[in-house]
């Protein structure tokens, strides 16, 4: 394509641009009012912008036009045919500096149909930076956290880690008589999607030490109680 504006847009290349809106905030929340975030769409240069967070930062909202940087970072990803523009730094309207990276984001023929912006505002002052990423609870001394993700090294080491805080889970709670364990243990893990995973029966199955019949018996008995 020789100009930008010969981009022409897929409705399958709108709601792929339409999936990265939610990025633009899961983004924001992490940063909070530190950082803008931006997406824009190729296909109207004149109000690119389609999603933002903390427009404040430069002023801008949806609808707002394309930068001439968002434009330069699209051709030299284009020439180069690298997926990002790489780390750089720009000053916003308030004379802030900004740390910033640009992201290209390619439909489905393969050609460019938006960018992804995010704008971190390096003068934030730390105490305010600090209050954003850290929680409540870890702000508060001597509070117990939110249970932490578990980081698995290999899909062993999941189904055990998710099997052992169920176990624990449920042996802790009073109000499952013991003769209900396994079954309330094995609806809880597929409340939270366990058997989703590939082999997930034979491996459950193996850490639990009951047959694979058992965990199917009670997987049927949970769909009857549910009227499914």
């Amino acid at each position: 394509m020789n100009t930008l504006e010969a981009y022409h847009l897929t409705e399958a290349d709108h709601q792929i641009l339409d999936g990265y809106k939610h990025i633009v905030e899961s983004i924001g929340l992490i940063f909070g009012s530190s950082c803008e975030v931006v997406l824009h769409s190729l296909a109207d240069l004149s109000h690119s912008v389609i999603a933002i967070h903390n427009g404040a930062k430069t002023g801008r909202q949806v609808g707002s036009p394309v930068t001439d940087k968002a434009l330069s970072v699209l051709q030299d990803c284009e020439r180069s045919n690298r997926p990002n523009s790489g780390l750089y730094h720009t000053t916003n309207a308030d004379g802030h500096a900004m740390r910033s990276v640009t992201t290209v984001i390619r439909g489905v023929m393969g050609h460019p149909i938006g960018l992804l912006c995010i704008n971190f505002d390096i003068s934030t002052p730390f105490n305010e930076l600090a209050a954003t990423l850290l929680t409540p609870a870890v702000k508060k001394a001597g509070a117990a956290s939110d249970e932490g993700e578990h980081f698995a090294l290999n899909i062993d080491d999941l189904f055990a880690n998710k099997v052992r805080k169920v176990q624990d889970a449920v042996i802790k709670d009073k109000s499952v008589p013991a003769r209900c364990r396994t079954h309330e243990i094995i609806v809880r893990l597929n409340n939270e999607g366990l058997f989703k995973l590939r082999k997930a029966v034979p491996r459950i199955s193996e850490i639990l030490n009951i047959s694979r019949d058992a965990i199917y018996m009670h997987l049927r008995n949970e769909q009857k109680n549910n009227g499914r």
